[in-house]
Protein backbone atom coordinates (compact mmCIF):
# COMPACT_ATOMS: atom_id res chain seq x y z
CA UNK A 1 0.00 0.00 0.00
CA UNK A 2 2.95 2.67 0.89
CA UNK A 3 4.91 1.60 -2.37
CA UNK A 4 0.89 2.49 -4.56
CA UNK A 5 1.16 5.76 -2.24
CA UNK A 6 4.64 6.65 -3.36
CA UNK A 7 4.02 5.94 -6.90
CA UNK A 8 0.78 7.74 -6.89
CA UNK A 9 2.55 10.67 -5.62
CA UNK A 10 5.65 10.80 -7.65
CA UNK A 11 2.75 10.48 -11.04
CA UNK A 12 1.15 13.59 -9.82
CA UNK A 13 4.17 15.40 -8.98
CA UNK A 14 5.05 14.22 -12.51
CA UNK A 15 1.67 15.56 -14.16
CA UNK A 16 2.10 18.71 -12.25
CA UNK A 17 5.47 19.84 -13.80
CA UNK A 18 4.08 18.26 -17.17
CA UNK A 19 1.18 20.88 -17.14
CA UNK A 20 3.49 23.94 -15.53
CA UNK A 21 5.78 23.36 -18.77
CA UNK A 22 2.87 22.71 -20.99
CA UNK A 23 4.36 23.74 -24.88
CA UNK A 24 0.98 23.49 -26.44
CA UNK A 25 0.08 26.33 -27.96
CA UNK A 26 -3.18 28.37 -27.26
CA UNK A 27 -5.36 28.85 -30.50
CA UNK A 28 -6.49 32.41 -30.98
CA UNK A 29 -10.84 31.74 -30.50
CA UNK A 30 -11.07 35.60 -32.16
CA UNK A 31 -8.57 37.96 -33.63
CA UNK A 32 -9.01 41.99 -34.63
CA UNK A 33 -6.95 44.30 -36.63
CA UNK A 34 -7.11 47.80 -34.70
CA UNK A 35 -6.44 51.04 -35.69
CA UNK A 36 -3.83 51.58 -32.83
CA UNK A 37 -0.08 52.02 -33.17
CA UNK A 38 2.32 50.30 -31.37
CA UNK A 39 0.20 49.17 -28.60
CA UNK A 40 1.74 48.45 -25.36
CA UNK A 41 -0.47 47.55 -22.38
CA UNK A 42 -4.09 46.80 -22.28
CA UNK A 43 -6.62 46.05 -19.38
CA UNK A 44 -10.47 45.86 -18.81
CA UNK A 45 -12.63 48.33 -17.15
CA UNK A 46 -16.71 48.02 -17.59
CA UNK A 47 -17.27 45.84 -20.07
CA UNK A 48 -14.34 48.17 -22.30
CA UNK A 49 -10.63 47.77 -22.85
CA UNK A 50 -8.24 50.18 -22.41
CA UNK A 51 -4.95 50.10 -24.80
CA UNK A 52 -1.87 52.70 -23.85
CA UNK A 53 0.20 53.39 -27.40
CA UNK A 54 4.10 53.55 -27.37
CA UNK A 55 3.70 55.72 -30.65
CA UNK A 56 1.78 58.31 -29.66
CA UNK A 57 1.26 58.44 -25.69
CA UNK A 58 -2.36 58.20 -26.27
CA UNK A 59 -4.80 55.64 -24.06
CA UNK A 60 -7.43 54.22 -26.22
CA UNK A 61 -10.97 52.80 -24.41
CA UNK A 62 -12.22 50.41 -26.93
CA UNK A 63 -14.82 47.63 -26.99
CA UNK A 64 -14.08 44.30 -26.56
CA UNK A 65 -13.22 44.01 -30.37
CA UNK A 66 -10.65 46.80 -30.24
CA UNK A 67 -13.16 49.52 -31.41
CA UNK A 68 -11.69 53.05 -30.22
CA UNK A 69 -14.70 54.96 -28.52
CA UNK A 70 -12.25 57.35 -26.77
CA UNK A 71 -8.65 58.94 -27.11
CA UNK A 72 -7.04 60.17 -23.89
CA UNK A 73 -3.81 61.87 -24.45
CA UNK A 74 -1.25 61.68 -21.79
CA UNK A 75 2.33 63.76 -21.14
CA UNK A 76 4.13 60.87 -22.16
CA UNK A 77 5.48 59.09 -25.14
CA UNK A 78 6.61 56.27 -24.05
CA UNK A 79 3.64 54.20 -22.39
CA UNK A 80 4.42 50.71 -21.80
CA UNK A 81 1.42 49.69 -19.63
CA UNK A 82 -1.80 51.02 -18.46
CA UNK A 83 -4.59 50.04 -15.37
CA UNK A 84 -7.78 51.06 -13.99
CA UNK A 85 -8.36 50.80 -10.30
CA UNK A 86 -11.39 49.93 -8.65
CA UNK A 87 -12.64 53.87 -8.92
CA UNK A 88 -12.13 54.11 -12.59
CA UNK A 89 -8.57 56.01 -12.02
CA UNK A 90 -6.04 55.70 -14.62
CA UNK A 91 -2.53 54.43 -14.31
CA UNK A 92 0.16 54.08 -16.54
CA UNK A 93 4.47 53.37 -16.67
CA UNK A 94 6.94 55.24 -18.23
CA UNK A 95 9.87 52.59 -18.62
CA UNK A 96 12.56 55.38 -19.44
CA UNK A 97 12.08 57.33 -16.62
CA UNK A 98 10.95 54.82 -14.22
CA UNK A 99 7.41 56.53 -13.31
CA UNK A 100 4.50 54.97 -12.07
CA UNK A 101 1.53 57.75 -12.69
CA UNK A 102 -2.04 58.40 -12.15
CA UNK A 103 -3.91 60.81 -15.02
CA UNK A 104 -6.95 62.35 -15.01
CA UNK A 105 -9.59 61.98 -17.02
CA UNK A 106 -8.50 64.63 -19.07
CA UNK A 107 -4.99 62.77 -19.70
CA UNK A 108 -2.99 65.46 -17.45
CA UNK A 109 -0.61 64.13 -15.24
CA UNK A 110 -2.35 63.66 -11.38
CA UNK A 111 0.32 62.00 -9.51
CA UNK A 112 3.57 60.69 -10.37
CA UNK A 113 5.85 57.91 -8.47
CA UNK A 114 9.58 57.35 -8.91
CA UNK A 115 9.60 53.81 -9.11
CA UNK A 116 13.45 52.34 -7.61
CA UNK A 117 15.66 49.67 -9.66
CA UNK A 118 18.36 49.97 -12.37
CA UNK A 119 18.10 48.68 -15.66
CA UNK A 120 21.35 48.18 -18.22
CA UNK A 121 19.15 49.96 -21.09
CA UNK A 122 16.32 52.59 -21.48
CA UNK A 123 14.72 49.89 -23.27
CA UNK A 124 14.83 47.10 -20.53
CA UNK A 125 12.85 48.58 -17.70
CA UNK A 126 9.00 48.70 -16.63
CA UNK A 127 6.77 47.33 -19.00
CA UNK A 128 3.40 46.32 -18.12
CA UNK A 129 1.25 47.11 -15.48
CA UNK A 130 -1.88 45.55 -13.66
CA UNK A 131 -4.73 46.86 -10.29
CA UNK A 132 -5.76 43.78 -8.05
CA UNK A 133 -9.00 44.71 -6.36
CA UNK A 134 -8.96 42.01 -4.01
CA UNK A 135 -5.46 42.99 -2.91
CA UNK A 136 -5.88 46.68 -3.35
CA UNK A 137 -2.49 46.86 -4.83
CA UNK A 138 -0.75 47.10 -8.07
CA UNK A 139 1.78 44.66 -9.98
CA UNK A 140 4.36 45.92 -12.30
CA UNK A 141 6.85 43.94 -14.04
CA UNK A 142 10.70 45.25 -15.21
CA UNK A 143 11.06 43.79 -18.33
CA UNK A 144 14.58 42.38 -18.14
CA UNK A 145 17.82 42.89 -16.40
CA UNK A 146 16.33 42.26 -14.38
CA UNK A 147 13.39 39.98 -14.99
CA UNK A 148 10.83 41.35 -11.99
CA UNK A 149 7.89 42.08 -10.93
CA UNK A 150 7.25 44.40 -8.33
CA UNK A 151 4.10 44.77 -5.85
CA UNK A 152 3.25 48.60 -5.67
CA UNK A 153 1.00 50.34 -3.06
CA UNK A 154 -1.59 53.00 -4.57
CA UNK A 155 1.20 55.48 -3.19
CA UNK A 156 3.52 54.14 -5.39
CA UNK A 157 5.67 51.74 -2.83
CA UNK A 158 7.37 48.86 -3.54
CA UNK A 159 5.88 46.00 -0.74
CA UNK A 160 8.01 43.17 -2.61
CA UNK A 161 9.21 41.95 -5.31
CA UNK A 162 10.16 38.64 -7.30
CA UNK A 163 12.45 37.49 -9.65
CA UNK A 164 11.62 35.75 -12.83
CA UNK A 165 13.52 32.94 -14.44
CA UNK A 166 11.17 30.83 -16.52
CA UNK A 167 10.64 33.76 -19.94
CA UNK A 168 13.29 35.48 -21.93
CA UNK A 169 11.63 38.64 -21.18
CA UNK A 170 8.57 40.32 -19.51
CA UNK A 171 6.26 42.36 -21.56
CA UNK A 172 3.22 42.47 -20.12
CA UNK A 173 0.91 41.32 -16.70
CA UNK A 174 -2.70 41.03 -15.62
CA UNK A 175 -4.36 39.91 -12.34
CA UNK A 176 -6.41 36.97 -11.72
CA UNK A 177 -8.89 37.82 -9.69
CA UNK A 178 -10.90 34.25 -10.03
CA UNK A 179 -7.98 32.26 -9.35
CA UNK A 180 -5.52 34.96 -7.13
CA UNK A 181 -3.14 34.50 -9.61
CA UNK A 182 -0.86 36.42 -12.17
CA UNK A 183 -0.83 36.40 -15.90
CA UNK A 184 2.59 37.12 -17.53
CA UNK A 185 3.21 37.79 -21.53
CA UNK A 186 6.47 37.33 -22.97
CA UNK A 187 7.61 39.16 -26.33
CA UNK A 188 10.96 36.86 -26.70
CA UNK A 189 9.31 33.84 -25.84
CA UNK A 190 5.79 34.06 -27.32
CA UNK A 191 4.15 32.77 -24.27
CA UNK A 192 2.34 33.75 -21.44
CA UNK A 193 2.63 32.59 -18.07
CA UNK A 194 0.27 31.81 -15.05
CA UNK A 195 2.12 32.24 -11.63
CA UNK A 196 0.70 32.43 -8.14
CA UNK A 197 1.82 35.31 -5.86
CA UNK A 198 5.44 34.02 -4.84
CA UNK A 199 6.42 33.99 -8.35
CA UNK A 200 5.68 30.36 -9.09
CA UNK A 201 4.92 28.56 -12.07
CA UNK A 202 1.84 27.13 -12.71
CA UNK A 203 1.32 27.20 -16.62
CA UNK A 204 2.60 28.01 -19.55
CA UNK A 205 1.12 28.41 -22.85
CA UNK A 206 2.72 29.13 -26.02
CA UNK A 207 0.74 31.53 -28.25
CA UNK A 208 0.65 32.48 -31.96
CA UNK A 209 1.66 36.49 -31.75
CA UNK A 210 4.36 38.37 -33.02
CA UNK A 211 5.25 40.99 -30.19
CA UNK A 212 2.52 40.49 -27.71
CA UNK A 213 3.03 43.64 -25.40
CA UNK A 214 0.24 43.34 -23.03
CA UNK A 215 -2.58 40.88 -21.31
CA UNK A 216 -5.62 41.35 -19.86
CA UNK A 217 -8.23 38.49 -18.61
CA UNK A 218 -11.88 38.82 -17.94
CA UNK A 219 -14.37 36.06 -17.17
CA UNK A 220 -12.65 32.93 -19.26
CA UNK A 221 -11.23 35.00 -21.98
CA UNK A 222 -7.18 36.45 -22.43
CA UNK A 223 -6.99 39.64 -24.64
CA UNK A 224 -3.42 40.08 -25.87
CA UNK A 225 -2.54 43.16 -28.20
CA UNK A 226 0.39 42.53 -30.89
CA UNK A 227 2.41 45.88 -31.20
CA UNK A 228 4.03 45.10 -34.59
CA UNK A 229 1.12 43.66 -35.96
CA UNK A 230 -1.35 46.10 -34.40
CA UNK A 231 -3.98 43.25 -33.44
CA UNK A 232 -6.53 42.64 -30.91
CA UNK A 233 -6.00 38.42 -29.98
CA UNK A 234 -8.68 36.69 -28.03
CA UNK A 235 -8.06 33.52 -26.31
CA UNK A 236 -10.49 31.06 -23.85
CA UNK A 237 -8.90 30.75 -20.53
CA UNK A 238 -7.96 27.36 -19.59
CA UNK A 239 -9.78 26.77 -16.23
Amino acid sequence: MKKLLVVFGILMCFMSCVNANSQEPLKPISTFKIEINEPSGITYYKNHLYIASDYNGLVYKTNLKGKITKKIPTDFTDLEGVAVDENGDLFVVNELKRTFVKIKPSGETDKKYKIKGSQKHNNSGLEGVCFSKKLDCFFIVNESSPREVLRISKKGKEKDSFKIDFANDLSGICFDEESNSLWIVSDESKAIYNLNLHGELLKKYKIPVEKAEGITIQNNKIYIVSDSENKLYVFKKDN
